[in-house]
């Protein structure tokens, strides 16, 4: 277990760092003393990200990174290193949503949905791992999942859902792989978080075809329960614990009910061989 300050002098990159929790984490891992590579697609917005952090004395780095592509990946990685010698810790928080019934949405949603949620993840493992390979000490991987990962009914969520499912797996998997050689991997669930994530679709590559429908519009999320700073606070206590999963929620979440209502669908399928 770590102490607050065993962050000092030590690099974190963190994508989706533009806002809400990407911005979050940034801000309270530079209050550890944490340089911090701000990455996100919204160049703009990571610049405005890492200015304040350095108006705050945390060295910030802004990038722009797409991470559903590998090569613009690797060249966050490169230019992390390449500025501060090493990354200690890397959160991968990039993520987007849609909502649209599962049935009827076009594979293209799915492709975007899937490319940044679990192949941007992939990505990163690909581009930073074999360099936090090369260095010693304290190395963490933090990845971003939800709540919506372990929801007994996505609703009009599936797909996200879905790609959520993914990083819970990938993560879990990693943990165990990297443990062996120092490197440590913690898996964050935010709840219903003040954020902007019902604006993913601003950053959609044409690529991807045309906008999914918004029916919640594209403000901040009325439902909201917790903020993006009280989530990186509790980001930051589950990472200094080594804790393999940590669940940001806010005080009036129905996430524990909802975690019931699924175990109860498993117990009752669960066929007791009584011979």
């Amino acid at each position: 277990m770590l102490e607050p300050e065993d962050l000092k002098h030590r690099t974190a990159v963190v994508t989706g760092a533009a806002s809400g929790i990407g911005a979050a984490l940034a801000a309270e891992l530079g209050t550890h003393g944490m340089a911090v590579v701000v990455a996100d697609i919204d160049v703009e917005g990571a610049q405005q990200t890492a200015a304040a952090l350095e108006e705050r004395g945390t060295p910030a780095l802004a990038v722009r990174v797409d991470t559903s592509d590998a090569d613009s990946v690797q060249e966050l990685a490169e230019a992390a290193y390449a500025t501060f010698g090493s990354v200690e810790l890397v959160c991968n928080n990039a993520g987007v949503l849609t909502f649209g019934n599962v049935a009827d949405s076009p594979v293209a949603d799915w492709r975007w949905l899937s490319s940044v949620n679990v192949e941007g993840l992939l990505n990163s493992v690909h581009a930073f791992v074999p360099r936090m390979r090369t260095q010693s000490g304290w190395r963490h991987i933090m990845n971003t999942a939800s709540t919506h990962a372990f929801l007994p009914d996505p609703g009009y969520t599936g797909l996200y859902s879905a790609t959520k499912q993914a990083v819970v797996a990938i993560s879990r998997g990693l943990r165990q792989e990297l443990a062996p050689e120092g490197i440590d991997v913690t898996l964050l669930c935010p709840g219903q978080v003040v954020s902007r994530i019902l604006d993913s679709q601003r950053n959609r590559p044409e690529r991807f075809g045309p906008n999914a429908a918004e029916p919640f519009g594209t403000g901040v999320i009325p439902i909201g329960t917790i903020e993006p700073e009280e989530v990186a606070r509790q980001a930051v206590t589950g990472l200094l614990a080594g804790a393999e999963i940590t669940f940001a929620l806010g005080e009036s979440s129905v996430f524990r009910e909802q975690v019931a209502t699924w175990t109860r669908i498993v117990d009752q399928a669960i066929v007791v061989d009584r011979s």
